[in-house]
């Protein structure tokens, strides 16, 4: 091989080497100040057994980490975010350990738009939900 043969082909190896797949979420980093305020949710579910739904749902999320939603029995939680996972705790609910929790990843923050997806767990496996949110 003559000498621009190999470099453009460490050239090709070490820019096929950079590329990601789009649905690597790992790598998002957000900004946990971009989800205060008030924000409109449509569900979609992911499992075809239960049907995609088109329930409009508003949210509001405090600076402080708490937030509000009529969505839930207690219609407060507490809210974590490290990374780009979400992390929402019920409290004072009847379930068998006095709190829920459901944890998202984020797949989208902007100042207008917001878009999760849920975490499978041992309870809540089968029916995965993809949040899709706008700001109010």
């Amino acid at each position: 091989m003559n000498k621009k043969s190999i470099i453009w082909l460490c050239m090709l190896l070490l820019m096929s080497a950079g590329c990601s797949s789009d649905d690597d979420y790992d790598s998002i980093i957000v900004n946990p100040k971009l989800i205060v305020g008030e924000w409109e949710a449509s569900h979609q579910s992911k499992n075809p057994k239960y049907g995609d739904t088109a329930d409009m749902i508003s949210f509001k999320f405090n600076a402080d980490g708490t937030g509000s939603s009529e969505l839930f029995p207690t219609k407060s939680f507490r809210y974590e975010i490290e990374g780009n996972r979400i992390t929402v705790h019920l409290t004072n609910t009847e379930s068998y350990y006095g709190q829920i929790v459901f944890e998202y990843t984020i797949v989208k923050l902007s100042r207008d738009e917001m878009e999760w997806d849920e975490i499978p767990n041992e309870y809540w496996s089968d029916n995965s939900l993809y949040l899709r949110f706008s700001r109010n």
